[in-house]
């Protein structure tokens, strides 16, 4: 249902997980809730009515008039699951962005961009891209599109500082804040600001969503059979009861119930539990 592909150039690799989009399909149908993330997503969609609150966003077609609509969805920092419909196949593309990316190819900050979990963003540049790009009938056309039109506005941002925290954090989400600041040469006031810029929440709570992530990671649980408490003391939470009341903050579900109802979808196994 889902396709997806990684990107060719190896610039991009930097910041970019992966392109996507829906295979079209007759009487097309999909309702499922997303769990927060660590990168950023901009979605595409040609003719579509869209509807947001605060935790939902809906996607229908919309009858074209004279000329196709075009719009650019940015998701926000969530930090619990949001819900997602899609009734009818709509035309679309989506860009994955790790997690500063995003900041390289808009000209405002990730948190000025997508201050809520859903919104559409109005710049000239991108809403070009988003007409162009889906003149091309392919996948593998629209990535190649793609990728030529972000090597071409790939912003020089000088955040090296906030790379190496949003890296340490990564590899050892354990890392107390005055720790991070230190190795990454900021004062911790200041890494708080850039993280809330840049990343879109506190250094504390992309923690939370770092260990979240790694303790959901389909193919490591298959590899080593892992029961819950071995997960919670490999990711680094304290003890069962605090990966129980993490999972609850970020899922709205226990641990049992979220790995009974949890689907692997696309190519890159992207974490959604459909309904």
């Amino acid at each position: 249902m889902i396709i997806g592909i990684q990107p060719k150039s190896e610039r991009l690799k930097k910041y970019i997980s992966d392109f996507n989009m829906f295979e079209e399909k007759k009487d097309f149908s999909l309702n499922f809730f997303a769990f927060p993330q660590l990168g950023s997503t901009v979605e595409i969609y040609e003719n579509a009515a869209i509807t947001r609150t605060a935790n939902e966003m809906k996607v229908k077609p919309e009858a074209a008039g004279k000329k196709n609509k075009y719009s650019v969805e940015i998701l926000g920092r969530y930090t619990e699951p949001i819900f997602i419909s899609y009734d009818g196949y709509v035309k679309g593309f989506s860009i994955n962005f790790k997690p500063l990316g995003i900041n390289y190819f808009f000209d405002k900050s990730y948190k000025a961009l997508a201050p809520h979990n859903f919104q559409q963003v109005s710049a000239p540049t991108w809403n070009k891209f988003a007409e162009e790009v889906l003149t091309f009938k392919t996948f593998e056309e629209r990535v190649e599109f793609a990728e030529n039109f972000l090597e071409k506005i790939i912003r020089d941002i000088q955040i090296t500082e906030l790379e190496r925290a949003v890296d340490t954090i990564i590899k050892d989400p354990s890392v107390n804040i005055d720790e991070i600041a230190s190795s990454s040469y900021v004062s911790v006031r200041s890494l708080h600001r850039k993280f809330n810029d840049y990343v879109g929440c506190s250094p504390m709570v992309y923690k939370r969503i770092v260990r979240f992530r790694k303790s959901i990671d389909f193919d490591a649980r298959k590899q080593q059979n892992l029961n819950f408490a071995e997960i919670s003391h490999i990711n680094n939470f304290f003890d069962t009861s605090h990966f129980r009341k993490e999972f609850l903050k970020l899922t709205h579900q226990n641990p049992v119930d979220f790995f009974k109802t949890i689907s692997e979808m696309g190519n890159h196994k992207f974490p959604y539990r459909l309904l």
